[in-house]
């Protein structure tokens, strides 16, 4: 009975030493591990999206970076969502599921401290689009 135990117990310590390295190896092994993911926000009210990149007067991008908009749909343009999000590390966002013909243009607040571009987004034009701001 004790040499079972002594085989188990020597089993789990051999398991728990060669574990780290097995993880160390595995985050290594992929490249993605580093970047940071896409913050997306979806609208839920169709198959259109847009990815925007802002981007400083130094061409850096920018983290943090505040993009807002409002989306009136229904009838007569009665029901309204208004969607904010944040960029990450890179400077990145992705609104996603938004109208494909909205009854009126969409617009998107980008902004930063004292900095504020407004973006037209039209979806009718290209449903699936990227755009680079640059803030001063």
């Amino acid at each position: 009975m004790k040499k079972i135990i002594l085989s188990i117990n020597l089993l789990l310590a051999l398991a728990l030493a060669l574990a780290p390295a097995c993880s160390a190896q595995a985050a290594a092994g992929t490249p993605a591990a580093n970047t940071p993911a896409i913050v997306e926000m979806s609208a839920d009210l169709g198959p259109c999206s847009v990815l925007f990149t802002v981007n400083g007067k130094d061409g850096h991008p920018l983290y943090n970076a505040k993009i807002t908009t409002r989306l009136k749909y229904g009838v007569g343009g009665l029901k309204r969502l208004d969607l904010e999000a944040f960029t990450n590390a890179n400077g990145q966002v992705k609104f996603i599921h938004l109208p494909s013909s909205p009854k009126h243009p969409i617009y998107f607040y980008v902004g930063k401290d004292e900095s504020l571009e407004i973006i037209e987004f039209a979806p009718d034009v290209r449903c699936q689009d990227e755009k680079t701001v640059v803030l001063k």
